[in-house]
């Protein structure tokens, strides 16, 4: 399974894009066909340029692109240039949308591997020239009687004919293939994993791009079924390409010489046995030369990058100066502070051999207590009383609720002094206890201007604030 080896068919190979998803072929195909028409607008109107700047009749040419003419050397231009533009429209797309690199339309390399190309391209037309040899002499021996007779070609139509046809082409049988074969094949095989649903899926639309009858069809049908079933065998679209255009160069550079109808749309019986045998005896030589040359058939996903940690930083010890000692008690005998808890494998393994391992050793014996910590000298007397607040004069202590009374009791608790307030309520900073309060004031139970009782801790009027 792919999610173990990562191993991707050529079919499949949308999905070895890390940022693959299942909406990106249909976006890629709709930003294609957006810039293929774009780029067909842009021809047609240099095309229009040149027939209004140019002193020739433009009528014949007229007639000829509505009967889709191929043996004009202007109408087969264009024709070939429109077809071409596939190429640089899907281009494009790919390098928007997906998928990335762009080279994965062509093969699991990543690219057109032109090596193997050229050989594709020369075992095809070495099956292609003896099956015309056949074909030929067959004709020879039994002739047809609706044979027509070779067309001459003016000589310079005749070079510009057979210029197209050696050079232009091949242009043309790539961007098909690259289409049909290439993205096609890959936008079904990134929703069907099975090959034969993007081998055969893609097939009738090729069809429908040949307006050609039924035996015709048939023919076109086996072309793109044999390409298709190449291209998944090959792991890329070299085979695909050099049949398609030596099928191509065949018939156009026969045509160039009159001895083939170019435009004819009729198949036969006899042409469609001749091309199903050429078709296969093709198929059979390129994947036995694949398979001699180890032709690479899938693709590897790139492994994740591992996630590379820095090394720890292991302090330079000069030349007869020690590692800082450890503590008791922190990490084992012998190891410094800075190689405790270091792997092994940052390259830091602490050597014992470079210290010595007693200084590293903990304090024998139970470890020391730490120290007391002595109490603070704290002052013996509290501090004088203080006036009242509510005096101006300063010379009575007693609060306006005290004063007035006549008892003994009342006078004794107007001439006690009020101590000084404490730094912590309710204490006496320097007996520890509470002090001698000033009197009650006026209230339910505690008559005017009474004293606080005598007890632990509650001195009485006469007591002295040391008690």
């Amino acid at each position: 399974m792919e999610q173990v080896d990562r191993q991707f068919e050529f079919h499949r190979l949308a999905r070895s894009w890390p940022q693959h998803r299942w909406w990106r072929p249909l976006l890629t195909a709709l930003l294609g066909v957006a810039f293929y028409l774009v780029l067909t607008i842009l021809l047609l109107i240099v095309g229009v340029v040149l027939a209004l700047t140019s002193s020739t009749d433009v009528g014949p040419y007229l007639d000829a692109a509505a009967a889709i003419d191929l043996a004009d050397p202007v109408i087969f231009a264009f024709t070939l240039a429109s077809l071409i533009l596939m190429i640089p429209a899907l281009a494009l797309a790919a390098l928007i949308v997906g998928p990335r690199p762009v080279g994965l339309l062509s093969s699991v390399a990543g690219r057109i591997r032109w090596r193997w190309l050229g050989v594709c391209a020369v075992a095809a037309l070495s099956v292609f020239l003896v099956s015309l040899a056949l074909s030929t002499g067959i004709g020879f021996l039994f002739p047809e009687e609706s044979a027509a007779a070779p067309v001459q070609q003016d000589t310079t139509i005749l070079l510009v004919l057979l210029a197209l046809s050696l050079f232009a082409v091949p242009f043309q049988a790539a961007a098909e293939e690259y289409v049909f074969r290439g993205f096609l094949m890959q936008a079904i095989g990134s929703w069907l994993r099975h090959p034969a649903f993007a081998i055969l899926l893609p097939v009738p639309l090729f069809v429908l791009g040949h307006g050609y009858d039924p035996l015709g069809q048939a023919d076109v049908a086996v072309f793109a079924v044999v390409a298709g079933w190449l291209t998944w065998r090959t792991g890329g679209l070299e085979a695909a390409i050099a049949v398609h255009a030596v099928n191509n160069m065949t018939i156009f550079v026969l045509g160039a010489f009159g001895l083939v109808d170019v435009n004819s749309t009729d198949g036969s019986v006899s042409g469609l046995v001749v091309s199903v045998a050429t078709m296969a005896v093709t198929t059979v030589v390129i994947v036995r030369i694949a398979d001699r040359r180890g032709i690479a058939r899938t693709r590897t996903a790139a492994p994740l990058p591992a996630v590379q940690h820095p090394p720890y930083p292991a302090p330079s010890v000069p030349a007869g100066m020690h590692a800082p000692f450890a503590h008791a008690g922190q990490g084992p005998v012998g190891v410094p502070p800075w190689a405790q808890g270091l792997p092994q494998s940052q390259g830091h393994a602490y050597d014992p051999s470079q210290y010595d391992a007693a200084h590293y050793a903990p304090a024998a014996g139970p470890t020391p207590a730490p120290p007391a910590v002595p109490p603070s000298a704290r002052p013996v007397d509290a501090a004088p009383p203080a006036p009242f607040s509510g005096s101006p004069s300063g010379r009575s202590s007693v609060p306006p609720a005290a004063s007035g009374s006549s008892s003994g009791s009342s006078s004794a608790a107007q001439r006690a002094p009020v101590a000084a307030p404490s730094p912590v309520p309710g204490r006496d900073s320097a007996a520890g206890r509470h002090p001698s309060g000033p009197a009650h004031p006026p209230g339910p139970g505690h008559p005017s201007g009474t004293a606080h009782p005598g007890g632990p801790g509650y001195p009485g009027p006469g007591s002295s604030a040391a008690g």
